[in-house]
């Protein structure tokens, strides 16, 4: 066996990476290895430039298919945002009335009593999905 140990990967990788390194230090200084460089980055921003073009595009398109979908896909996103199943209901009841008080969502879903349903129409409200104005003694919630 002799005494000499193997070479470690990672010393020839660092050779190399030096190497490199001193080969493009020189070739920055001929301004015209620099100007080569510079026209292929130019031409790469703009194949980049055109890609993003291309993806706005598509997003636009897609924006304007949703837009254009059936009711039922444009009130999906209002589950999505962490409503309850029956807040999302209470808030096509109200989109569908134009504005209810407590006691007709508790006739509506069937709560015992309007403190139930007062609830549920203040957190929406919180929520910013409602608007609420007084009638007299009544609170009303519109869309």
């Amino acid at each position: 066996m002799t005494g000499k140990l193997p070479a470690n990967p990672a010393d020839k990788d660092f050779e190399s990476l030096v190497f490199d390194f001193k080969y493009d230090k020189e070739q920055f200084k001929d301004p015209a290895a620099l100007g080569l460089m510079l026209y292929r980055l130019a031409r790469e921003r703009e194949q980049t430039n055109l890609l993003f073009k291309e993806i706005l595009k598509r997003l636009d398109e897609l924006s304007e298919k949703l837009s254009a979908g059936a009711p039922a896909a444009r009130e999906a996103p209002v589950v999505e945002r962490g409503l309850s199943e029956t807040d999302a209901e209470i808030l096509r009841f109200v989109r569908q009335a134009g504005a209810v008080d407590a006691e007709q969502v508790r006739r509506r879903f069937g709560y015992k009593g309007k403190n139930a349903a007062s609830a549920r129409l203040n957190n929406l409200y919180n929520r910013g999905l409602l608007k609420k104005t007084r009638a007299g003694k009544k609170v009303l919630y519109h869309a």
